[in-house]
């Protein structure tokens, strides 16, 4: 099978939009908890990247990047965004850990990633 270039294409695009999600987070005073955004213009992750229209590529790497980063598994973006323990360092951190993932070419399938940790679950029940 002739290289096509879709794969990079893919790849392209997703950066393209997670570059648009760092910009939007990328100063403290960019980034909220709680809200999707704020009344002053402030994004939670989100928000950000709804705001991106991103979300059918990035939901799976960002939670993946979040998991790599602090070690603990979450099942949306908006537990990791507005957990207590959340900072915009960590914040940017998992942003940067996706792009990074994406780059690597890690991050483009993450139901795939998820399938085997739920069938050792599901195999631990029998």
């Amino acid at each position: 099978m002739p290289f096509d270039g879709k794969g990079m294409e893919v790849q392209l695009d997703t950066l393209d939009k997670i570059d648009r999600v760092i910009a939007l987070l990328d100063r403290p005073e960019k980034w909220c908890k709680g809200v999707l955004k704020s009344s002053d213009g402030r994004f939670c992750i989100l928000g950000a990247v709804l705001e991106a229209r991103a979300d059918r590529v990035l939901k799976g790497p960002l939670l993946r990047a979040a998991e790599q980063v602090t070690g603990r598994s979450y099942p949306r973006i908006e537990a990791f965004n507005d957990h207590r323990a959340t900072t915009h360092a960590m914040v940017v951190q998992v942003l940067n850990r996706t792009r990074h993932n994406i780059l690597a070419g890690e991050a483009l399938a993450p139901a795939q990633a998820a399938k085997p940790r739920l069938l050792r679950r599901l195999v631990a029940l029998f």
